[in-house]
């Protein structure tokens, strides 16, 4: 919505400045992010959102106008010069001419700086700390535009409406950044949502403003081997007995379980399942997981938001278990991970790890989808754009 409010605003800015002049010439933009700019020759070069650059010539009569963060009144822009542009800073670029022309000449340029876009990041990630909610999609009711997700021990119906924005996850990606626009059709069961709105006073309904969708992996593995010089792994997939790459970037979560801890959950898993309710053990871990920029930590960990909706304190202990890198785990470690589905089935990314589960899967080799159900996706839509 805010980005709607922003278009228009740009819009009104483009009209005011150059209504009056008499060209025939369609008006068009394009919006990126600086990758260079060279004030002394007039130009800039922009990587545009859909990986392309156009060379950017700005003349005396460009309009360059600076849009602070929670500026959108084009009268609030304040006016900046070329030699002001640093690389990475957000522009969109208008001009006379086709769309798609690979070099352009600026009527107006319109600029929000890597600090503003860090200021309105931070805005976002709390926003979506404060409203956000993640969890599994357990049924969708397309007549009624709604959707039933569980989050942790709670079920709750998120409700939409023609101004609801909704994102998908790439399949090899758990980012916020790397989702795409998408719409409520593309929504499954099974799926892994963020959803950002404002819930009833029970938290049983939410009204979505955006949804972060996506399908996620859960396993549990061995590990075979590690290359920790580039962060990838080799492991056997317990289910399936098929070996598998899982490589980590700066997003991936790796945490370890104390041994009194994995010891702890081991009673507690192997008692459910004894009892015949590992479905039942599961609600209360957390039940099934939840979906995944901005993720806890980082941009992306995209679109979703905080770590809400966790069951009973699982998600918590997991939270303060000690961080490792892919350079700790060993030959014949037994994990739990949760992935991409990956372009390539055969080579995912990992969003989340948990080593240190020996006794967990040996006491319930089926607790996978429960225990990661209990140590949410993390982070806001907003993190990682």
């Amino acid at each position: 919505m805010k980005a709607i409010l922003l278009t228009l605003a740009l819009l009104c800015v483009e009209h005011s400045i150059h209504s009056a002049a008499a060209q025939t010439a369609p008006r068009v933009q394009v919006s990126g992010t600086a990758a260079s700019v060279t004030a002394s020759a007039n130009q800039l070069v922009l990587k545009t959102d859909t990986g392309d650059s156009i060379a950017v010539t700005t003349t005396e009569k460009t309009a360059i106008l600076h849009f602070p963060p929670g500026v959108t009144d084009p009268t609030k822009a304040t006016k900046m010069g070329l030699g002001e542009l640093q690389p990475g800073d957000r522009v969109v670029a208008y001009y006379r001419g086709a769309a798609g022309d690979k070099q352009i000449t600026a009527t107006t340029l319109v600029v929000r700086t890597t600090a503003d876009l860090g200021e309105i990041a931070k805005a976002e990630l709390g926003d979506w700390k404060k409203r956000g909610m993640a969890g599994n999609v357990v049924t969708v009711d397309p007549a009624a535009k709604t959707i039933t997700v569980k989050s942790g021990a709670r079920t709750i119906t998120v409700t939409t409406t023609d101004k609801t924005e909704y994102h998908r996850y790439s399949p090899d990606s758990a980012k916020a950044a790397d989702a795409k626009p998408s719409n409520f059709a593309a929504i499954k069961v099974g799926d892994q949502v963020r959803v950002l709105g404002n819930k009833n006073d029970d938290g049983t309904a939410d009204a979505a403003e955006s949804i972060y969708a996506g399908e996620f992996r859960q396993l549990a593995a061995t590990v075979v081997s590690v290359n920790a010089a580039n962060g990838e792994m080799q492991v056997k997939d317990l289910a399936t007995k098929k070996p598998l790459t899982i490589k980590t970037d700066s997003d991936s979560t790796l945490k370890k379980l104390d041994p009194q801890m994995a010891a702890m959950l081991a009673r507690r898993y192997g008692a459910g399942r004894g009892q015949g309710g590992q479905a039942q053990e599961g609600q209360a871990a957390g039940g099934p997981p939840p979906g995944g920029d901005g993720r806890g930590g980082g941009d992306g960990r995209g679109a979703g938001g905080g770590r809400g909706g966790r069951g009973g304190d699982i998600g918590g202990m997991i939270d303060r278990s000690p961080a490792i890198q892919v350079s700790d785990l060993k030959p014949g470690d037994a994990v739990l991970v949760l992935t991409t589905v990956g372009s390539d089935p055969s080579r995912v990314t990992c969003v989340q790890l948990l080593a240190g589960v020996d006794p967990i899967l040996t006491a319930s080799p089926n607790s996978t989808r429960d225990l990661l159900g209990g140590w949410n996706l993390g982070g806001g839509g907003g993190e990682g754009q």
